[in-house]
C-alpha cells in the first residue's frame, strides 16, 4: 500500500520521537474512507496530537514496545492497541465523547458515525480486552474504546507487555462489535445542531 512502511522502520521512528508521514493524497471518491494513510490523514490527523506532551510520550513508548513485540512475535496484539487508540480512539469529557484517533479525525463521515450514530459500540478502555479485539480496515468501525484521559493510556501501557502477550496467547479473539454483558458502554452524543 502506498502509505505503509515496514513495521520495524515505523516503530524505530516512533521510538526516537519521529512520526513518518506519507506523500500521496487520496482521491475525491476516498474522502470518507481510505484503507491506508495519506498525507491528509498523517498531517491533519496525527501531527496535532504530537503537540500534546502526554500523547507524544505515549507514541514514543509505543514505538519502543513495537520493536519488542516484533522480537516476541506478538505484533498483532500491539497492532490492535494502535488501531483502537492512535487511529480510532475516543475520550470521555464532561461535555460528551470526543475524538482523538486520527483515523476518525480524517473522515467527516466516521466522525459523525463515531460520535452520534447509535450503531457502533463504545466500550470503556480495558487493555487486555482491547488487545483481544480484531478490527476492520474496510469500513467504519463496529466498536470504539473510550479512555478517560491520556494519562490513562500511559499508565496502562507502562508495564512490560511480555506477560500480557503470554496471557493473550491463551485467550480467544473477540470480533469487532461484540460486547460482554458486564461491560460499561457509552451512548452516542446527541446529534450536533447546525448554527
Amino acid at each position: 500500500m502506498p502509505g505503509l512502511i515496514p513495521d520495524d522502520a515505523f516503530f524505530h521512528h516512533l521510538a526516537h520521537r519521529r512520526f513518518p508521514a506519507t506523500t500521496f493524497i487520496r482521491r475525491r471518491a476516498q474522502l470518507d474512507y481510505l484503507q491506508e494513510p495519506d498525507i491528509f490523514h498523517d498531517v491533519f490527523g496525527h501531527v496535532p496530537m504530537l503537540f500534546h506532551p502526554v500523547f507524544a510520550d505515549y507514541l514514543q513508548e509505543f514505538g519502543k514496545g513495537g520493536l519488542k513485540a516484533l522480537d516476541l512475535g506478538s505484533l498483532p496484539y500491539l497492532a490492535r492497541l494502535y488501531w483502537y487508540t492512535v487511529e480510532f480512539g475516543l475520550i470521555a469529557t464532561p461535555d460528551g465523547l470526543r475524538i482523538y484517533g486520527s483515523g476518525i479525525v480524517s473522515s467527516k463521515g466516521e466522525t459523525i458515525y463515531a460520535l452520534e450514530d447509535p450503531r457502533p459500540k463504545r466500550v470503556v478502555f480495558d487493555l487486555l480486552r482491547l488487545m483481544q479485539t480484531t478490527y476492520r480496515i474496510d469500513d467504519f468501525q463496529d466498536i470504539y474504546f473510550v479512555i478517560e484521559s491520556y494519562d490513562q493510556l500511559i499508565e496502562a501501557t507502562k508495564p512490560d507487555f511480555a506477560p500480557h502477550y503470554e496471557a493473550l496467547a491463551h485467550m480467544a479473539t473477540i470480533a469487532p462489535g461484540q460486547i460482554r454483558a458486564d461491560e460499561r458502554t457509552f451512548a452516542a452524543n446527541p446529534p450536533a445542531t447546525a448554527t
